[in-house]
């Protein structure tokens, strides 16, 4: 009985919070870019970006990536927070990346599901092969957290 219970607790807090995540993106996110960004080739992206500053990554591979994500996506726009791209590389019609935080969200305690929510997301996308995380994302964390990032949280840095 006790488990039913919280069965049924969980899926409504569940429900609950998709439902807030939708409003607060429908506050932020414009229909029309995030269409637009989705339609260019993530391929292309990559392809035409120059990892090597962070002047040469295509000025839409973000927007692209950001319109990628689901609810995780509230929780990054709701607390100041983005993605940047340290590295890509395109294998055939994927792309394999290196995503890392930026604003609020580097050290934020939450990361742990951050992460895992934007590896998420972005693997549900045919053409992304493999996420992987900055490593200096860890150097904002020390002892438990960073223990559990590293061990508990699913995501690979290098």
């Amino acid at each position: 009985m006790s488990d039913e219970l919280s069965e049924q607790y969980r899926a409504q807090i569940r429900l609950q919070m998709n439902e807030e995540a939708s409003r607060r993106l429908q506050e932020v996110v414009d229909p029309r870019e995030d269409a637009r960004v989705l339609a260019i080739p993530i391929v292309d992206l990559v392809s035409d970006s120059d990892f090597s500053s962070t002047e040469g990554i295509h000025p839409d591979l973000v927007p692209s990536l950001m319109a990628r994500l689901g609810d995780v996506r509230a929780a990054l726009t709701g607390h100041g927070g983005a993605l940047t791209v340290r590295e890509g590389e395109v294998d055939g019609e994927s792309v394999r990346l290196v995503i890392g935080l930026d604003g609020a969200c580097v050290a934020c305690g939450a990361a742990p599901n951050t992460l895992s929510g934007i590896q998420n997301d972005l693997l549900s996308d045919d053409h992304i092969q493999s996420i992987l995380f900055d490593i200096g994302i860890l150097e904002h964390y020390d002892g438990i957290v960073r223990e559990f990032l590293l061990k508990k949280s699913g995501v690979t840095f290098c």
